[in-house]
C-alpha cells in the first residue's frame, strides 16, 4: 500500500493526480480562517479597530475606506448551498466591494490579489466567513458565489453600486464594462 499524504495546511495548494487517462489533476485549496493579517493583501476586515475614528460617550465609531463611482445599492444575497468547486473569478475597478455575513451557514470566498494579469492557481486563496463582514479592494480577483459550509444558505449584507449591478443582473452584457471575468474551471478546483 502506498504512503498517504498528509492534508494539506491552511491556505495551501496541492496538485492531486487523477486516477484514470479521462481525469484532469484536481487543484486542492485548503480554506482558511479569516483574520486581518491572512486577508490584508485582498481587502480589510469590517470589524473594530483598535483605534476608533472617534469615541464618544455612548458609542465607538469606526470608518472604512468604502468607494464607488456610481449610486451605492445595498442588497441581502442568500447563497445556495452548492458543491465546492468554483470555476469564475471577476473583479471589479469602480467599486470596493463589501459583504457582511448576518446569517445562516458560514460560507467560503475564493479570492485572488488585485493585479493587471489574470491570476493563476497559485494566486487563488479561499477563506471562511462566520458572521464577519470583509472588504475587498478595488480590482481584488473574488468569485461571485459564496459556498456555504452547511445545509443552509448563507445570507449576506452586500454593498455594491447600482452600475455594477445592473450590468450583472438587471441588464446583463457578455462584455461588460465595469466588471472583467476569468474561467478557472480549467484549474479542476475543489476547496477543503
Amino acid at each position: 500500500m502506498g504512503r498517504q499524504a498528509n492534508p494539506p495546511e491552511r491556505g495551501q495548494v496541492v496538485v492531486v493526480p487523477s486516477i484514470g487517462s479521462s481525469m484532469k489533476n484536481e487543484l486542492v485549496i485548503k480554506i482558511e480562517p479569516l483574520s486581518a493579517e491572512t486577508f490584508a493583501e485582498f481587502g480589510e476586515i469590517l470589524e473594530p479597530r483598535e483605534v476608533p475614528n472617534f469615541r464618544l460617550p455612548t458609542k465607538d465609531l469606526h470608518r472604512f475606506p468604502w468607494t464607488t463611482d456610481a449610486p451605492t445599492m445595498v442588497q441581502i444575497l442568500s447563497f445556495k448551498p452548492q458543491p465546492m468547486l468554483p470555476v469564475r473569478l471577476e473583479r471589479h475597478s469602480h467599486v470596493t466591494e463589501s459583504r457582511m455575513h448576518i446569517g445562516g451557514s458560514s460560507a467560503v470566498l475564493v479570492v485572488a490579489p488585485p493585479t493587471v494579469a489574470r491570476p493563476g492557481p497559485s494566486d487563488i486563496r479561499a477563506f471562511e466567513l462566520r458572521g464577519q463582514g470583509i472588504m475587498l479592494k478595488k480590482g481584488t480577483w473574488h468569485s461571485p458565489d459564496a459556498y456555504p459550509t452547511g445545509e443552509q444558505p448563507s445570507q449576506f449584507l452586500f454593498l455594491s453600486d447600482k452600475e455594477t449591478q445592473a450590468e450583472l443582473f438587471d441588464n446583463p452584457s457578455e462584455t461588460p464594462k465595469r466588471t472583467e471575468y476569468t474561467d478557472i474551471s480549467a484549474s479542476n478546483i475543489r476547496l477543503v
